[in-house]
């Protein structure tokens, strides 16, 4: 969980990462939850032990990016992730992507981009979010890195958000992209895909107008991911699910959704999205724990 991800960057537990003992526990509790970004960490270490030894100046900026993310989501108010690496010309995002831009590290901008849209798409702020998803697309080479699953799957949500407030229909396109390109995936690994794409497809119906259909969708995401294990998506399929719910007047559906929502993003221990607006009137009492599919 985002707890073991924070820890990681304390100088005590860097010493841990390297003890297999401890390693093989933590990384198999994540799985076990659908979290995979904490065994990606296992590769962090070691890229941040170059840093600590051979000074690799463009995986430091890369580390100090994907901590910030995690501190948002974490909820660690007034805690500064760029300060707990030594550079005094890189303090914050403005300077990591200058520097980036200056010295042509495209790799380096991919992954700052990347990470800045997770944290902004998770705090509802779509305009920075699909800002920072085509920026990171332009970055993109021929081959694909392992984020651009993730950042596909966000910039169609977050089209798909803009496409209902915004009159363009370039929003539709790029959010139908997206479902195109899980179509394709799915064929490969239903297991990692299946609720991405359910949940992209829910929100397309939504925005046209198809509401039973959308009902349908959000409802096989919510299983989906939890099936799977996906617990930090199982909450978003429940907030997105809850939002639809409250436009369509269904308020005691949307206040359980919502509770299930927040109880699931506590579970990912993102302690910072339960400060949102939309979960500070939920009555926790609405949730009944239950990880069955939801009735419509």
């Amino acid at each position: 969980m985002l707890a073991y991800q924070l820890m990681f960057f304390d100088e005590n537990f860097l010493f841990i990462m390297y003890i297999p003992d401890a390693i093989e526990p933590i990384t198999c509790s994540c799985l076990v939850h659908g979290t995979f970004e904490f065994p990606k960490l296992i590769y962090f270490s070691h890229v941040l032990m170059n840093v600590l030894l051979f000074h690799h100046c463009n995986k430091m900026i890369s580390m100090k990016s994907y901590h910030a993310m995690i501190v948002e989501l974490y909820g660690k108010q007034g805690r500064d992730p760029f300060a707990n690496y030594k550079n005094d010309s890189i303090n914050n995002y403005h300077d990591a992507l200058a520097y980036a831009a200056t010295t042509g590290r495209r790799r380096l901008m991919r992954a700052i981009y990347s990470n800045r849209l997770i944290a902004a798409f998770f705090f509802g702020r779509y305009s920075e979010a699909i800002d920072m998803a085509q920026k990171y697309r332009n970055e993109c080479e021929i081959t694909m890195p392992i984020e651009h699953v993730l950042n596909t799957f966000l910039e169609g949500l977050t089209a798909f958000q803009l496409a209902r407030s915004e009159t363009c229909s370039k929003w539709m396109e790029l959010g139908t992209k997206s479902i195109h390109s899980f179509q394709s995936w799915a064929v490969h690994s239903s297991w990692n895909f299946d609720n991405k794409l359910f949940l992209l497809e829910a929100e397309s119906y939504f925005c046209k107008g198809e509401y039973n259909k959308a009902e349908e969708k959000y409802q096989s995401a919510i299983e989906s991911s939890c099936l799977h294990r996906f617990v930090h998506e199982e909450g978003l399929a429940c907030e997105l699910f809850g939002s639809f719910c409250k436009s369509r007047g269904k308020l005691s559906k949307h206040t359980e959704l919502m509770a299930r929502a927040r109880d699931c993003y506590k579970k990912w221990e993102a302690y910072g999205l339960l400060e949102k607006d939309c979960f500070k009137n939920v009555d926790r009492s609405s949730c009944d724990g239950n990880t069955a599919g939801l009735s419509i």
